[in-house]
């Protein structure tokens, strides 16, 4: 039961919103260091639809990075805008995951 929810935390939807609420906690913030930890947090999750569906969606943790990158640099809209396609990814690990258990 632990490991399911271990392995759920690491690799699922949750690893995508646990990642997305620290990447908008360090914007408002504006701890770069903060954002750089929700980009190492979000590698598997995205490392893991990259090997299912064959695209390189583990590249979206440079997108943190870069978001990162531009609160150093005090232009936190840019880091915003750079959250987009991870936010779409972990809403659609989210559909994938209902979806299978609902219907599946």
């Amino acid at each position: 039961m632990l490991n399911e929810i271990l392995v759920q935390l690491a690799f699922g939807y949750p690893a995508g919103l646990i990642s997305l609420a620290i990447s908008a906690l360090a914007i408002w913030k504006k701890w770069f260091g903060l954002l750089i930890f929700a980009g190492v947090w979000a590698f598997p999750a995205t490392f893991y639809l990259s090997v299912a569906f064959g695209f390189p969606l583990y590249l979206m943790g440079l997108l943190q990075f870069g978001g990162a990158y531009t609160v150093y640099k005090g232009k936190p809209r840019i880091a915003w805008l750079l959250l987009i396609p991870l936010l779409l990814a972990t809403l659609f690990m989210m559909y994938l995951t209902f979806y299978a258990s609902f219907y599946g």
